[in-house]
């Protein structure tokens, strides 16, 4: 059974020789064919023994053969969600955990290690969700199940670390970055069809942009936000200066207890819940075109500025440690995990599901900066970023360059001098596109500054610099006015969205109390008529919306 938006990109085949169903499109290499339900039936006759067989683009191919049995994969880095179960003489596989307790087969319990990783890190880990034995394909890997035999996870694709450009300049690595992307958007765009953009006022939606432009694709760019909003200012400008329509769309605060509600239940906090006002947008991606360019993950592949979360800046040296504690910081620290948890419920799973993240951190590279390059596209990346993928399909079939098997192999063979701090992608975007460089650019900050400056502005910023008093006083008036960071505004918990979501979550407290201590819970996340103080509200309240979520969640699985 499957179903798609309809206008979706979808191509499938039944016969007596099995079936086959690709929603979206897979590109195969080196060049831009994209592959057809019967030629992937083909590919994938014996995926466990011909591995490799792997695609760019965004999509989810599920392959069935009377004799060789199923084979259901994904995209690159397994952005589109795919859920497995199996028991006895029956297997489940589905984009969503949800679809599963409709099945007489199948038992409902929840799982404790799943919701650790999820309030560890923000999403979950390892493939462990909320329900036992409902797991996630991992990024990279084909789902196999024979005839006679259980469900499988097959590799085939990993992340592509090397030091293939480490001898080279830097100039060099500018260019060959340059010409990457030029490749992947030109394999990943069709010139002919018109496309709408999520065009923010940040650096990746600027310089695709600039590729779309040169290669003379028609473009519509939708922002999200309020016309006040600084990254609001610094897109539209960038969007009239490459020629491309611009629209606007807002996710009202009313909406937010909707889109709550659809994501604790299609995704049970697998991707935390942060980004869930997202589910607000696939409407308005219906009113235009029917595939969206997005930028999700470019500067995670080229521009990374988690590389460096893994060095402690006193001792010039890397370390595991220090990387999640970076990743730690959207969720909740150890310490407190073990006070709010139930011994009795999780035992010792903080503890070892820790561990296990630093197994996994460890094995990716035996250089630090490809750690931390592997662990943030396979796990944060994934799920905060690319888990917004799934959700803009039901209004337009996103076209995510990232996911470009030359991108991610020339991500992975740069320096972390080069890509990290996102150094060459600024560079990038100043040699090829100087116009878009000299234009305000959003650093969720209230100082968007062009990355190329004119002189005026500098002169500006000097003095702004120099009379800190006066800049104070600027940001003060400012923050009376109302917040006009769009991150900022919408992810303030203590704001009308997310204290409208709290009110709604609030009634199915008592349904968890069994898995915390309640009076840890209660002074973690107190009622929606308390404010709750923060130093940094964009990574400090996570955990805490992470834990509404399963409030939603209970009400229909605990």
């Amino acid at each position: 059974m499957w179903a798609a938006e309809k206008r979706a990109p979808v191509s499938h085949v039944a016969d007596d020789k099995g079936a086959s169903v690709l929603l979206g499109e897979a590109i195969n290499g080196p060049g831009s064919e994209r592959m057809e339900a019967a030629s992937l039936r083909r590919l994938w006759k014996d995926a466990d023994s011909h591995p490799r067989l792997v695609f760019d683009g965004f999509y989810a191919a599920v392959v069935y053969h009377a004799d060789f049995g199923l084979a259901v994969g994904a995209d690159l880095l397994g952005l589109f969600p795919i859920y497995y179960y199996s028991s006895e003489d029956v297997v489940l596989v589905g984009s969503s955990p949800e679809l599963f307790r409709h099945h007489p087969s199948f038992r409902m319990e929840f799982n404790p290690r799943g919701l650790v990783g999820i309030l560890l890190t923000m999403h979950i880990f390892d493939g462990q969700t909320l329900l036992r034995g409902v797991h996630r394909l991992a990024a990279g890997h084909v789902l196999v199940c024979g005839p006679d035999a259980p469900p499988k996870e097959v590799c085939q694709y990993e992340l592509p670390v090397s030091n293939r450009y480490f001898d080279l300049p830097y100039s060099a690595h500018v260019d060959i970055l340059g010409r990457t992307l030029d490749e992947a958007v030109t394999r990943h765009v069709s010139v002919g069809k018109r496309y709408t953009q999520l065009f923010s006022g940040g650096l990746d939606s600027r310089m695709l942009g600039g590729y779309l432009r040169e290669k003379g694709v028609d473009v519509v760019a939708l922002t999200l936000g309020l016309r006040s909003d600084i990254e609001m200012k610094c897109a539209i400008p960038a969007a009239r200066a490459l020629g491309f329509e611009s629209r606007t769309a807002n996710i009202g605060y009313e909406q937010y207890p909707f889109c709550a509600d659809v994501q604790a239940k299609w995704e049970h906090v697998a991707s935390g819940f942060n980004f869930m006002m997202n589910w607000g947008v696939y409407p308005h991606l219906r009113e235009l075109e029917q595939e969206v360019v997005a930028g999700f993950m470019m500067d995670a592949a080229v521009g990374t500025t988690w590389i460096e979360k893994a060095y402690v800046p006193s001792s010039d040296t890397a370390s595991f440690d220090a990387f999640f504690s970076h990743v730690n910081l959207w969720g909740f620290r150890r310490d407190i995990l073990k006070k709010l948890l139930r011994r009795e419920v999780f035992g010792d799973l903080v503890e070892e599901t820790f561990s296990r993240i630093r197994t996994v951190y460890e094995g990716y590279s035996e250089l630090e900066s490809q750690r931390a390059w592997c662990f943030n596209l396979h796990h944060r990346q994934r799920f905060h970023v690319g888990g917004m993928a799934w959700g803009l399909a039901f209004g337009a079939w996103p076209t995510l360059p990232a996911l470009d098997r030359g991108v991610l192999e020339a991500g992975g063979g740069m320096p972390a001098a080069t890509i990290g701090e996102r150094r060459a992608e600024k560079e990038l975007l100043c040699k090829r596109f100087p116009q878009l460089a000299g234009l305000p650019l959003d650093h969720n900050s209230y100082d968007p500054e062009p990355l190329r400056p004119r002189l005026r502005r500098e002169i500006v910023q000097h003095l702004y610099c120099q009379l800190k008093p006066l800049r104070v006083l600027r940001d003060s008036i400012r923050r009376r006015k109302g917040e006009h960071r769009y991150y900022f505004r919408i992810y303030d918990f203590n704001g009308p969205g997310w204290v409208a979501v709290r009110e709604h979550a609030e009634p199915y407290r008592e349904r968890v109390l069994h898995l915390f201590h309640k009076d840890v819970l209660d002074n973690l996340l107190p009622g929606p008529d308390v404010p709750v103080p923060f130093g940094n509200s964009i990574t400090e309240a996570s955990g805490l919306k992470s834990l509404l979520g399963l409030f939603l969640w209970s009400n229909e699985h605990l």
